[in-house]
């Protein structure tokens, strides 16, 4: 199992990276002093015992470095093998940041593999004043090489004059004995890459959560702060809320100094990220069990699909039970669901995504909402259900949004329900707490239907023209919520301590051949009204996919109105490229392989990405945007083979690895993701690969 950082940084997790390597397994080459046999053969101004600064132990290695000069371990007469020692490790501290090097193996005086050293650094450069971890095996390209050698060499590669020489440090030289590579920390997915960078995503598994396992997973955001989610598995155990799992139950973040921890309330509707449906009646029932039941309460599967150095996919699969069809005889079918939840290291927001899989139901057997993700978490961070702050307020988007503006929130709240609105989302919030959650669809609502039920008749309205309730209360009818939040916990002029929150869709959405996006009956009919004329239709069979991001912060802040405008600056962009290509179409869903087209072209809704196609392993392209700043997009590059590249370029600037560019390598896939850690606006945004 991967360990967690701690919250104070990650120099514990990197040091419990050197702390998983057993001693006896290194062949040590030098610290504090030259080991096991190896020489001292550099040419050019080398000092192996200065007292400072040092990574480790007491004594470094102080190299001046110019006009090709190099510092040299050499063990004539006693050659290692690569087979038996296929990983070399050191420290390297540069002076001025950016030093260029060549790594070069010899053996009987000839050169047997070199590559560039950035390569291989932690961070993709070597830093100015501070120590980096270099991880070099010596069997995987650029080096390739699994023979024998006698001799390391770091030579000089800027060609400098004497009279301008690059400064630097070099300390606890080493090399891993071939047992010792695969560590049980990484050997669960950080594919082809080698160990994650300090920074990286940290995975941890088997973490103990409300009586259940799960797996933890922790980043570092926009902001360079961190957070964790914790997913519970949903294979086998129950928690005390009965839940079975398949849904988030932990979720942390920074503010200010402070760490805000989100955890699962009780009373079995607690956690959040698993499905519940209704049907559009129960007159047709086989009476085995709830028509809407809470899906954490079946169990099902998880899959770890991709665990990268920055980027991970994880995977809840169920047979979700329907118990209602549409006229009788009434039947039972349980509908495949896959959920991704996709985490991105230098972004904020974890993104869900889900395919529902009627393919095995007869068509129009159902006529059936979806209200996934759905749940609920003490957003405020307090310790326990009875401390929760008040909500203070709800708000949603459908075709236009809907806020209200009365604190607390009760059914007496002023709103409105007037500006228009593109991108679908839900969200609530407590002041008390300066604390929010929300959930924001990755596309339009154009580009994928969200929003259900019968409140297009206050649209473009406020509570000061109209009653949401006639006769009843100001706020709209709890059944008449589009997206719900927290809509059956309010009565009378009761405010609430509950924070559930979920998506929406209207009935059809699942199981019907074609159901009305806007209007009143799923089959377009008026049971519940009239059906507004020209609404528009869409199938809700065999498969329906889409995605959502799960975001959380301070409603200070608005982090939901942050990630939709993000949704709303995608849908300008224009990319090119003259190396490679833009990916124009791809899998509808995580779990439904028809092929859907993009749009914009390049834009994959499924995962959030935005999508190229490799030309050997390279790539120059451009991102185009039209308005706005695109913020740490996430890139993914298909056919992509090999580990990782050697250089990112933007707009012409070599950027560092690990640093200002996060890379996860996904060989299975034939894929790279990249979070870039820039922020992009305007015509030119050119992104050069080059491996």
């Amino acid at each position: 199992m991967k360990r967690m950082p701690s919250w104070g940084g990650w120099g514990l997790f990197v040091a419990a990276l050197g702390a998983a390597m057993p001693a006896q397994a290194d062949l040590v080459v030098y610290d504090d002093a030259l080991r096991n046999g190896f020489q001292n053969w550099s040419w050019g101004e080398v000092d192996l015992q200065v007292p400072a600064p040092v990574h480790a132990g007491t004594q470094a290695i102080a190299f001046r470095a110019h006009s090709w000069q190099g510092l040299s371990f050499a063990r004539p007469g006693q050659p290692v093998s690569a087979g038996a020692y296929p990983q070399l490790r050191f420290w390297i501290r540069g002076e001025a940041g950016g030093e260029q090097f060549r790594l070069v193996l010899q053996s009987a005086g000839a050169a047997v593999a070199e590559a560039a050293l950035d390569g291989f650094v932690a961070g993709g450069a070597v830093a100015a004043g501070q120590y980096r971890e270099v991880v070099v095996r010596l069997a995987d390209p650029p080096l390739a090489y699994a023979g024998a050698f006698d001799r390391i060499d770091l030579v000089d590669a800027s060609g400098r004059a004497p009279a301008n020489p690059q400064r630097v440090h070099v300390d606890e030289v080493r090399l891993v004995e071939g047992s010792a590579v695969v560590d049980p920390v990484f050997a669960d997915g950080f594919e082809g890459s080698g160990p994650p960078p300090a920074g990286g995503l940290a995975i941890e598994h088997g973490v103990a959560i409300d009586g259940l396992s799960g797996d933890r997973f922790a980043w570092t955001d926009r902001a360079g702060l961190p957070r964790s989610a914790t997913l519970a598995h949903n294979n086998a155990g129950t928690a005390a809320d009965g839940s079975r799992g398949g849904e988030l139950r932990e979720f942390r973040y920074q503010v200010g100094a402070a760490t805000r921890t989100l955890r699962a309330v009780g009373g079995g509707a607690g956690g959040f990220g698993y499905v519940v449906s209704h049907p559009t009646d129960a007159a047709a029932c086989t009476g085995e069990g709830d028509s809407s039941s809470l899906g954490h309460f079946t169990p099902g599967q998880f899959q770890r699909v991709f665990e990268g150095r920055h980027h991970a996919i994880f995977r809840f699969t169920q047979a979700y039970p329907r118990y209602c069809t549409v006229s009788a005889p009434a039947a039972r079918h349980d509908v495949p669901v896959t959920i991704d939840w996709v985490f991105a290291n230098g972004r904020d927001h974890p993104l869900w995504s889900i395919t529902w899989d009627l393919s095995a139901v007869p068509v129009g057997r159902l006529a059936d909402d979806s209200r996934a993700p759905y749940g609920e978490l003490r957003i405020d961070g307090a310790a326990s259900d009875g401390a929760r702050s008040l909500i203070a307020g709800t708000g949603w988007g459908d075709r236009y949004r809907f806020t209200s503006s009365t604190d607390p929130l009760t059914l007496a709240s002023a709103w409105t329900w007037n500006q228009p609105n593109t991108v679908p989302y839900a969200k609530l919030w407590t002041t008390a707490v300066d604390a929010t959650m929300g959930i924001v669809q990755s596309e339009t609502i154009d580009q994928q239907d969200a929003g259900g039920y019968w409140g297009q008749d206050l649209w473009m309205r406020t509570s000061g023209q109209v009653s949401g309730c006639p006769g009843n209360h100001l706020m709209p009818c709890n059944y008449n919520w589009p997206f719900q939040t927290v809509n059956y916990s309010l009565s009378g002029g009761n405010s609430t301590r509950s924070a559930r929150i979920a998506w929406g869709t209207n009935f059809g959405f699942l199981g019907q051949a074609q159901y009305r996006i806007r209007g009143n009956a799923y089959y377009g009919g008026s049971a519940n009204g009239t059906a507004l004329p020209g609404d528009p239709m869409a199938p809700g069979w065999p498969r329906k996919s889409y995605a959502t991001y799960i975001v959380f912060g301070t409603h200070s802040a608005d982090p939901v109105g942050a990630q939709v405008a993000q949704i709303e600056t995608i849908q300008g962009l224009s990319l090119s490229a003259t190396i490679g290509s833009v990916a124009t179409s791809g899998p509808a869903g995580v779990a439904d392989a028809t092929t859907q087209t993009y749009a914009p072209p390049g834009y994959d809704a499924v995962y959030g990405a935005l999508t190229f196609v490799a030309a050997a392993n390279r790539l120059d392209a451009n991102i185009a945007v039209a308005s706005g700043m695109l913020r740490h997009p996430l890139l993914v590059l298909r056919q992509y083979g090999g580990s990782l590249p050697a250089t990112l370029r933007l707009n012409g600037a070599v950027l560092v690895r690990d640093q200002d560019w996060l890379p996860s390598p996904r060989p299975g896939a034939q894929e790279l993701w990249i979070t870039l850690k820039r922020d992009l606006s305007g015509a030119v945004n050119r992104i050069e690969i080059v491996p």
